[in-house]
């Protein structure tokens, strides 16, 4: 039987309906029986049922959460935390808020990046059609007239004939690819290797970087305002920020703060990775006893960057993508009609 993963959505629903309830002075098991009675989906309420019988046989939450398989290390680390520390109505208004700033998060990069996919696809597909179909109509048509035909129009009408075979090799490389990523995309040094490129691009790469150093403190600052040491909270982000610097950088940290190192010195260990700006104001929370506090504010203030970021960027990429895709068509348009100008200034 497949493996029922929760969207990020439910997981928010969930998490903040039982901590409600729990709120209320509810016992785990009624307000367990209240949440499935609830649901309305099939396959969603047989398994709040699964878990509830576990934790009825003697199991705690995360351990049936484990055994569902359908939770992220997260979900069961924090939960773990909270029942470990009588703070489990707290761990599950942290899970709920996370899913929450991840919903957000998703649909503003998402707003800020459809509308340039939308103008580069429609680009693509016009293109593509405007050579394999509209260019070999003219080519016909100046085939029966004859005459010497533009250098501009030869050159369109020879892509033409071999868009195909250039269609086919891009069409088998892209599948290439993408076979390769699949088997292969989880090795170290392929995920280096990829990561490596990417925050080496001029736009994307900052983006990058924004993105994983402002969930980077949001998460840090939740983990730490739910009373989770900082030790754990490096551990767990391990299973949270998938990108690979990010995640090895936090073993060494990790290893570090074992050490008895401060937490910016390590960072600062990774100075491609964390901006200076971040370390130094985070060193300035640590000897002030107000690391939460800073992690918030950086937290805040750095998704707040990413968002202006996405939003220059989708400004910027929209002008760029309309010109390119006129210059294109008009590169097509001309190359065809260029013959047909001629005549009529011979003809005149």
């Amino acid at each position: 039987m497949a493996v029922l993963v929760f969207k990020d959505s439910r997981k928010e629903t969930l998490f903040s309906e039982l901590s409600s309830l729990l709120a209320s002075g509810l016992d785990f098991s009624r307000s367990f029986s209240l949440l499935t009675e609830g649901e309305e989906k099939g396959r969603i309420k047989e398994m709040l049922k699964s878990i509830h019988c576990s934790v009825v046989k003697g199991n705690a939450l995360w351990q049936a959460l484990e055994e569902n398989g359908g939770f992220s290390p997260l979900d069961r680390g924090v939960v773990r935390i909270g029942e470990e520390t009588g703070r489990l109505s707290e761990a599950l208004v942290f899970l709920a808020e996370y899913y929450r700033k991840r919903i957000a998060r998703r649909r503003m990069i998402s707003s800020a990046v459809s509308y340039p996919l939308v103008v580069l696809g429609t680009a693509v597909i016009v293109l593509v059609f405007m050579i394999l179909v509209v260019v070999p109509m003219f080519e016909q048509v100046y085939t029966r007239m004859g005459g010497e035909l533009p250098a501009m129009t030869r050159g369109m009408i020879a892509l033409s004939r071999s868009f195909p075979y250039w269609l086919g090799g891009v069409t088998a490389v892209a599948g290439g690819g993408a076979l390769f990523f699949r088997y292969f995309g989880k090795r170290p040094e392929v995920q280096s290797a990829v990561s490596a490129f990417l925050l080496r691009l001029p736009l994307v790469g900052g983006l990058i970087r924004q993105n994983c150093e402002a969930r980077f403190c949001s998460l840090l600052w939740l983990l730490n305002s739910s009373g989770v040491p900082l030790l754990r909270s490096i551990g767990l982000l391990e299973g949270i920020i998938s990108f690979y610097p990010y995640r090895k950088s936090f073993t060494s940290i990790a290893q570090e703060l074992g050490r008895g190192t401060l937490f910016s010195t390590a960072l600062s260990l990774f100075p491609r990775l964390y901006d200076r700006k971040l370390v130094m104001l985070l060193r300035v929370g640590e000897e002030t006893n107000r690391l939460g506090d800073m992690l918030s504010r950086q937290g805040e203030e750095l998704s707040q960057r990413l968002e202006h970021g996405l939003k220059q960027a989708g400004n910027l990429l929209e002008p760029i993508l309309v010109l390119g895709v006129g210059a294109l068509v008009a590169a097509v348009l001309i190359a065809m009609y260029l013959p047909m100008f001629r005549l009529g200034t011979t003809i005149y």
